[in-house]
């Protein structure tokens, strides 16, 4: 199999190409330069395997949540760059690829992987090591306050991972194992989607959508709102 898969919903612009089983990967940190460093890791990736777009077999794109503008650029860039080269994608979800990591990287087998959505929430997905070695979803992704996502009544061995872990502010994780920097990288999204590639359940370009887990961006002003007596500014 042929398969270019890409992140770009966190910090963390991601991009990975999978040719037969030899990887190659173009990851790097880049806080808002996603749109600048996406398509020449791209490029690069390719030219040193030396294939062109038409070759693949496949486009992986994290799909979110995570940052709305990332997410957006992820699968903007997966819809015209799977189009061109007349290729089926797959969108697989950001929190899954940051505990696929905690599996590959650390061993972890239950993973409450969290990003920080702003607004006073969460983003939070669990997830357990399922077959073949790859972390399953138990339960749903949803978008929760942090005092409403659960932590304490979690088992002592799960790890929290991601950046909503360091949102939780005071919040305490016991026992756990905290991975507040763990970030979503494309290596992951190969084995996560492999074996639905490997059955040929790819969407049309068309058909890639992002999962933002809500549909508000912001707080307006009134919302966010002045406490006077603090004279602060709700978040």
């Amino acid at each position: 199999m042929r398969i270019l898969a890409f992140d770009t919903s966190t910090d963390a612009c991601s991009v990975a190409l999978c040719v037969d089983g030899e990887r190659l990967v173009d990851h790097a940190v880049v806080p808002r330069a996603h749109a600048q460093r996406l398509l020449p890791g791209i490029r690069r990736l390719l030219a040193e395997a030396q294939l062109s777009p038409g070759q693949l077999d496949a486009l992986v794109y994290g799909r979110g949540p995570g940052s709305f503008t990332g997410v957006r650029i992820a699968v903007s860039a997966a819809q015209g760059f799977a189009w061109g080269a007349g290729i089926g994608t797959l969108g697989v979800s950001t929190l899954a690829t940051i505990a696929q990591g905690c599996r590959r990287e650390h061993g972890d087998t239950d993973v409450l992987a969290m990003l920080d959505a702003r607004m006073g929430e969460l983003y939070l997905g669990r997830y357990r090591e399922g077959g073949a070695g790859l972390m399953t979803l138990d339960g749903a992704e949803r978008a929760v306050a942090p005092a409403r996502a659960g932590i304490g009544g979690l088992p002592v061995g799960a790890t929290l991972a991601g950046s909503g872990a360091e949102a939780l502010g005071d919040v305490d994780p016991g026992e756990r194992l905290l991975r507040a920097g763990q970030l979503p990288h494309a290596l992951d999204l190969l084995d996560l989607a492999a074996p639905a590639v490997r059955a040929g359940h790819l969407q049309d370009p068309a058909l890639a959508q992002p999962a933002y887990l809500r549909d508000k961006v912001a707080l307006t002003e009134a919302e966010r709102g002045i406490d006077s007596s603090l004279g602060t500014m709700r978040s």
